[in-house]
């Protein structure tokens, strides 16, 4: 968990995670006057106010967290934590997903999780924004802020939907009706193939996949 204390100030402040504090963008910014605090943020890599946490990322990163599904965690970590937090991506050079899964990606992100993505060219351009966002923040109030935050667990549905997930052939919404049929995870594993096939969209070539993965003796 995170405490981040905003000062009565004239200057903009920002807190940023301290794996960022020697980027070019922190140099940007401390040029530009703002006043940089590192510390290990658990949540986003800027953080601007009580409402605005900023994530940032390289066009490289964005595909890789695309790719392995660790955008949209942090997507609910933000959202969970900060009202209005953003997305910042630093080029446009996209090389291992295809035009259609990134705006796929990007109109999840703006529709599923209220999180708009910003790009930029290169650092200076993000560290000008950065400031900018920090003073329609910040200087319109002279006051001490105080905010606590922090990633959040995931619920006892959130996991169990996981683990089903994870099954041959089982989406988030087959994962759903799994449940939602026998109960709990352990049912879930228990169940045969031919009681597999009476869920809603489990098929008998899924079941019999299922089987064979929960039930085959592990090899090296």
């Amino acid at each position: 968990m995170n405490e981040l204390v905003f000062k009565e100030s004239d200057k903009v402040q920002v807190f940023v995670d301290d794996r960022e504090f020697k980027s070019e963008v922190c140099r940007q910014l401390f040029e530009l006057g703002a006043l940089l605090y590192p510390k290990r943020l658990s949540v986003g890599d800027y953080v601007l106010s009580g409402r605005v946490a900023v994530e940032r990322k390289s066009d490289a990163d964005l595909e890789s967290s695309i790719i392995d599904g660790r955008l949209f965690a942090q997507a609910k970590d933000l959202k969970e934590n900060f009202e209005s937090p953003l997305l910042a991506v630093i080029g446009k050079e996209f090389q291992r997903i295809n035009p259609k899964a990134l705006r796929g990606a990007l109109i999840s992100l703006a529709v599923d999780f209220k999180l708009p993505a910003f790009f930029f060219e290169n650092s200076q351009e993000f560290a000008e924004f950065l400031y900018a966002l920090g003073e329609k923040e910040q200087l319109k109030e002279s006051r001490e802020t105080r905010i606590r935050f922090g990633k959040k667990g995931f619920s006892l549905q959130e996991q169990q939907r996981f683990i089903v997930e994870s099954l041959p052939g089982v989406g988030p919404k087959n994962a759903r009706f799994l449940l939602e049929h026998f109960k709990s995870v352990q049912d879930v594993f228990e169940a045969d193939a031919e009681d597999l096939q009476d869920v809603e969209g489990i098929g008998k070539k899924k079941a019999e996949e299922i089987r064979r993965v929960l039930s085959s003796d592990y090899e090296n």
